[in-house]
């Protein structure tokens, strides 16, 4: 029998009443007397869209007596806390609009429920808002906003090919962007104008904006936007055919990279997928320059990524031998230089590249080579991780030493008061006692008989009551059931299948006025609404891109809908294998969803990496954000019920796990799972 919340408070509610009324009752014929007092709170639930307003509410009252930065701040969270909420975007978008119709408040919505349009490709209506915000800014004098709006529009009339528009408002935004307090936002500007160059054919254009670029940007230091524009220039030099460019990047960003990533495994920076894509017959002739280029300059990660790139394409065409003197010309330098992370990845493709040629003898030892410098790695990581542990070791002991100090003096005050208390409750409990004692000596004689009458009658009547409460909770959990099912049903699909039917209707009253009244596209639309309600309830319990082009899609899936909610998404696939068992397709899809729900609950994120790469008989999966990051161990030592379902699911599937985060640097998590 189950009973609802609402059922179960009432039968407890029932329950205590009638046991205090049988208690008073007794006292009085006893004489005696007492005042009790009942406490019952009682939780409402509300939707999630109810608590989201209330959230809205809170801040909005907050920051209702604040200054206008602040204001602009919380405006700010309110915004982003709103994109989080994906599936009531417009609706508190337009409940905090109705809230708080100021200028102020406009201003800061427009730009982030813009973007929200621009992700969801209604890029008219997006440019709308953005150009009111942008009339907004310049009545206010927000230079700064005035800048961020430009970019925006500038972006947008990019999208949509309106080059003369976006050329306009990159050249507004560039005046501002020339003052120091705004240096930062320059790097947008160039990135705009090379692009704009690019779509008019003027790539000697395009290649200095984008040069540009990087002059503004390199005194940023090692930074996630910074790394972002090297890899876009990676990228671009590398489409444009320009190797010398692209060792010189590829070394800068390997470099940071390196520091930011210091446990990398080898083979698993995100820029050698840039090398990867040109693995291609066609792509030999600039591979082999590329190479030489970038031996002649020194620069080993251009080197090494070039090498196996070209060594990648001679193994797809069954040429293997053709590869081996490139090979070992790149190891041979590698190991002059000492960069056992590059040269670690170098013996690895060797070691393909020499099997595939049949030269197993050799492919064996190279492989015993690839093992040293592996142990090599991972033993100087070891010691790089110990030493970081020792210090968080050393910081987890005082802190539990101050803990425990705390706990000691507390638990005396707590002892001294329950000393106190216990003494009070005493006293009180003898006075009772030997009131009760003496009035029972007094009266026993004369009502025993008459009292156990009474008791019993209680019993039998408080039995009865219990059976009918019994029965009533059932009746109305059973009745409360039934309603919630029929409430969902009704307002749902069952409001969307009566609005069809009466469209129908119309139709068939008036088919002299059907033209007019486009009853049909109306019908369809609501038809469209009431599958839409239906596949994403399905969509809930299986995505159906699981289900159609297995876990690629479904992770494409999963970072186009990060996309909507305001994340930068890098989504890198490679060398998934289309035999994967449907089973651990879909146990790997849902390790990387509790991730990216950890992530959305906890992290504070704006970008998300997301990496799939097989990489011999392992599948390696890399999730990186930028987010706060947290404690490890503490969170273990909690039990969270996130941790320990990916910690199941990996060991299900005989995979490993490490977590690489500590509190405001981010989060990676690296998980290598075997495929065969």
């Amino acid at each position: 029998m189950w009973f609802s919340e609402a059922s179960e408070m009432q039968f407890l509610m029932n329950w205590n009443g009638t046991l205090l009324s049988c208690f008073l009752m007794h006292l009085r014929h006893q004489g005696v007397y007492f005042i009790g007092l009942l406490f019952l709170c009682i939780s409402f639930s509300t939707s999630a869209q109810e608590m989201a307003q209330q959230k809205v509410d809170s801040v909005l009252k907050s920051i209702a007596t604040k200054s206008s930065e602040e204001k602009k701040q919380g405006y700010d969270f309110i915004g982003t806390y709103i994109l989080k909420n994906t599936d009531y975007v417009d609706e508190l978008f337009s409940y905090v609009l109705t809230k708080d119709n100021s200028e102020l408040a406009q201003l800061m919505l427009y730009q982030k429920y813009s973007q929200f349009l621009s992700q969801k490709g209604l890029t008219d209506e997006a440019l709308r808002l953005k150009l009111r915000g942008l009339e907004l800014a310049k009545s206010l004098e927000d230079e700064h906003m005035i800048l961020r709006y430009h970019l925006s529009v500038g972006t947008t009339y990019l999208y949509q090919t309106s080059l003369e528009n976006a050329l306009h408002h990159f050249n507004e935004a560039e005046a501002i962007a020339s003052q120091p307090e705004f240096h930062q936002s320059r790097w947008n500007v160039y990135y705009g104008k090379g692009q704009i160059q690019g779509l008019m054919g003027d790539s000697k254009g395009n290649d200095a904006y984008y040069l540009k670029m990087w002059e503004v940007s390199k005194t940023y230091g090692n930074t996630t936007t910074n790394r972002f524009i090297l890899y876009i220039l990676i990228e671009h030099f590398t489409q444009a055919n320009n190797p010398i460019r692209v060792a010189e990047f590829t070394e800068i960003l390997a470099a940071y990279y390196e520091e930011a990533h210091s446990n990398t495994p080898a083979g698993h920076m995100p820029i050698q997928a840039i090398f990867d894509k040109r693995a291609s017959m066609e792509n030999v002739p600039s591979l082999k320059e590329a190479i030489a280029i970038s031996d002649s300059l020194n620069s080993t990660n251009s080197l090494t990524y070039n090498t196996i790139a070209l060594a990648d394409t001679y193994l797809q065409n069954e040429q293997p031998r053709l590869a081996i003197p490139y090979m070992q010309s790149a190891i041979n330098k590698i190991q002059s230089l000492k960069k056992p992370q590059l040269l670690a990845g170098l013996l690895t493709k060797m070691s393909e590249i020499q099997s595939a040629a049949g030269n197993y003898k050799e492919a064996y030892e190279v492989k015993l080579q690839e093992t040293a410098v592996l142990d090599s790695i991972n033993s100087e990581r070891m010691q790089r991780n110990i030493a970081e542990l020792e210090v968080k070791f050393d910081t987890e002991q005082k802190e539990r030493k101050i803990l425990a100090q705390d706990l000691t003096i507390e638990k005396e005050s707590r002892q001294k008061r329950m000393i106190t208390i216990g003494l009070i409750a005493l006293g009180l409990i003898l006075l009772v006692s030997v009131y009760f004692f003496r009035k029972r000596l007094q009266d026993q004689k004369t009502i025993a008989q008459q009292t156990e009458s009474i008791q019993q009658q209680h019993i039998t009547e408080l039995k009865q009551k219990n059976k009918l409460l019994a029965m009533n909770s059932m009746i109305e959990g059973q009745e409360a059931e039934r309603l919630r099912i029929a409430k969902d049903l009704h307002d749902s699909l069952g409001g969307l299948l009566s609005t069809v039917k009466a469209h129908f209707s119309i139709i068939q009253n008036k088919i002299e006025e059907l033209e007019q009244l486009n009853i049909t596209e109306r019908t369809n639309h609501l038809i469209d609404e009431a599958c839409l309600e239906v596949r994403r309830i399905s969509h809930n319990m299986m995505p159906h891109a699981l289900s159609i082009s297995g876990l690629p899609g479904a992770l494409e899936d999963v970072a186009e809908q990060l996309k909507l909610q305001g994340y930068n998404v890098s989504l890198e696939l490679s060398n998934i294998p289309n035999t994967l068992d449907s089973n651990k397709q879909v146990m790997i899809y849902r390790i990387v969803q509790e991730v990216i729900s950890n992530i959305r609950k906890h992290a504070e994120a704006a970008s998300i990496l997301l990496q799939l790469l097989k990489h011999g008989n392992q599948l390696h999966i890399i999730i990186e954000d930028d987010g706060t990051g947290f404690d490890f161990e503490k969170a273990k030592a909690k039990g969270g019920l996130g941790l320990k379902s990916i910690q199941s699911r990996v060991d299900y599937l005989d995979g490993t796990i490490d977590w690489d985060t500590q509190p405001g640097n981010g989060t990676q998590v690296t998980i290598n799972i075997p495929i065969s």
